[in-house]
């Protein structure tokens, strides 16, 4: 008995030495249309700030096609996502904010917000309370990623890789729309030339801003575009953009006034 139980004992620590082996291993996630780092921290039972230090990730954004490293998911990551899902968290928007700003704030993605709080768009108001699904310690509305769909009109153009240059005004557009579930082409070239190739590959070109949309136009030697966060209830609208007042690289955010943006071409 002493022999049988010794073995049974040996087997046991064997299997508990391999499975602890396997939940430290890192693993490769390849991010999807839709998904945010809070909803792949979820799915490996991992905390955000992990995949942000194995991946060398300084703020809280991914987009389809990029490739992660996921750390161990033992016992450690469980807790650290469990302690991330406890107690409960609302945010009260302040003014200038959009569901970008906030979503980018907590690590989770603009349609998880929109969906924890029945949102019918992407507008939002100065004192509103929104829901910060992934913080309610339920995973509730946050728990599993929703594929956004693409609604662009264009053909297969559209492009995972980012080759327009770092930290400028195209960089930042493709992320964000990529980010957002609506690829567009790498292949535009510089921004005097978005419009007229966006309307050669099918996208709706017109001067009526929406959400989601890509501002364009022709300021400066080789045009400007910006991404469109919110259109307000005054007719003015809140984008954000790249090396247009701050260095390439580094995001910033302007309202234009409603007399202005109708001047303005949109991609859709």
């Amino acid at each position: 008995m002493k022999k049988l139980a010794f073995a049974v004992t040996a087997a046991s620590g064997a299997a508990a030495f391999i499975a602890n082996n396997e939940a430290d291993a890192s693993t490769q996630h390849t991010v999807k249309s839709g998904e945010s780092l809070w909803s792949i921290s979820q799915q490996y039972g991992v905390s955000i700030d992990e995949i942000k230090q194995n991946n060398n990730i300084n703020n809280n954004i991914v987009f389809p096609g990029q490739v992660i490293e996921i750390g161990g998911s033992g016992s450690q990551g469980q807790e650290s996502s469990s302690n991330a899902t406890s107690g409960g968290s609302t945010h009260t928007v302040e003014s200038g904010e959009s569901l970008n700003i906030i979503a980018n704030k907590y690590g989770v993605s603009v349609e998880e917000i929109v969906s924890a709080n029945n949102l019918n768009g992407y507008i939002i108001y100065p004192n509103q309370t929104l829901t910060i699904p992934g913080a309610t310690g339920t995973g509730g509305a946050g728990g599993s990623s929703t594929e956004t769909p693409n609604t662009n009109t264009g053909d297969s153009s559209a492009s995972d890789a980012n080759l327009y240059d770092w930290g400028q005004c195209t960089w930042h557009v493709f992320n964000r729309r990529a980010e957002t579930g609506q690829p567009i082409s790498t292949y535009w070239w510089n921004a005097d030339h978005w419009a007229n190739n966006a309307a050669a590959d099918g996208y709706t070109v017109n001067n009526s801003p929406s959400a989601g949309s890509i501002m364009q136009n022709y300021e400066g030697p080789i045009g400007h575009v910006a991404y469109v966060e919110q259109v307000n209830p005054d007719g003015s609208i809140l984008i954000s953009e790249m090396n247009y007042n701050t260095p390439p690289g580094t995001v910033d955010y302007r309202t234009i006034p409603a007399s202005q943006a109708s001047s303005y071409n949109y991609i859709h």
